[in-house]
């Protein structure tokens, strides 16, 4: 190794961007590492790049050996804590690395805590099955939940469909396993089935939205309900009944589209 200018491979000085862009659709956290300053002998030059998600690099290197291996750990440490942040570290070769370069290295990292969003949808009926279909439109993972058989929803799901779908004989048990930052709409055919969901819902504090389709009066039922069991202004304050931007109609596609601009607000407030 000299120090002699190195020259990039070809399509280096622009591919980090197309990789960064696609783990950012993915919504996969990463850090970018750059080589920002070198002295001495050095492995590369400046403005190597390499991109690191999950456990190791997913493009570029900074010139393999210890060097990437510290690299590695110290990304993996950013990736770890699970937010945004940056940092400049210089690392002697010989000293840090024990490699044998002998020169100086200054690396920049930046981490990119991007994040897939989730909604959860209690009830794959009409309405449901619409919010679902703009799932491209959220960018989030949808997943409808319905204690009926697919067979008998109404209507059909697609066969193809941007979204999940999960029958299961008590919805209201899936509330707790939810992650974090999670929203949450209830649009169930039964009452009792949307109160039981909303109950397990205002009991978790970590969910992005929690959103009850229905009137106003539903909501003041359910809230007198709810309020008997001990539920105080806390918790429901948490919940949003009738569920949609500005005045909708009675149609299910108007509806979804309501919720949707809604529900696409509050997440953009938690996911990057």
């Amino acid at each position: 190794m000299t120090t002699a200018n190195k020259t990039l491979e070809a399509g280096e000085s622009t591919g980090w961007i197309e990789a960064l862009a696609e783990l950012k659709r993915a919504g996969r956290p990463c850090v970018l590492v750059v080589v920002t300053g070198s002295r001495g002998s050095t492995p590369r030059d400046l403005g190597a790049r390499m991109v690191v998600a999950g456990d190791g690099p997913v493009w570029g290197t900074i010139g393999g050996g210890n060097l990437e291996h510290l690299a590695l750990e110290r990304a993996r440490g950013l990736l770890a804590a699970g937010g945004p942040g940056s940092e400049s570290v210089v690392l002697p070769l010989s000293a840090s690395a024990g490699q044998c370069c002998g020169g100086e290295v200054t690396l920049y990292f930046e981490a990119f805590p991007w994040g897939r969003a989730r909604v959860a949808v209690f009830g794959a009926g009409h309405v449901g099955q619409a919010f679902a279909g703009l799932a491209p439109y959220l960018a989030a993972d949808v997943l409808l939940i319905d204690e009926r058989g697919e067979e008998d929803l109404h209507p059909t799901p697609p066969a193809e469909r941007d979204w999940s779908l999960l029958c299961i004989d008590a919805p209201e048990e899936e509330v707790a396993g939810l992650v974090a930052g999670t929203a949450l709409l209830i649009m169930t055919h039964s009452h009792a089935r949307d109160l039981a969901i909303l109950e397990a819902a205002i009991k978790r504090d970590d969910l992005a939205y929690i959103g009850l389709i229905g009137s106003e009066r539903k909501w003041q039922r359910f809230r007198a309900r709810l309020v008997e069991r001990g539920y105080g202004d806390r918790e429901l304050a948490r919940v949003t009944c009738p569920i949609g931007e500005g005045a909708t109609s009675k149609e299910p596609s108007a509806i979804a589209l309501a919720a949707a601009a809604q529900v696409r607000a509050r997440l953009a407030l938690v996911v990057r």
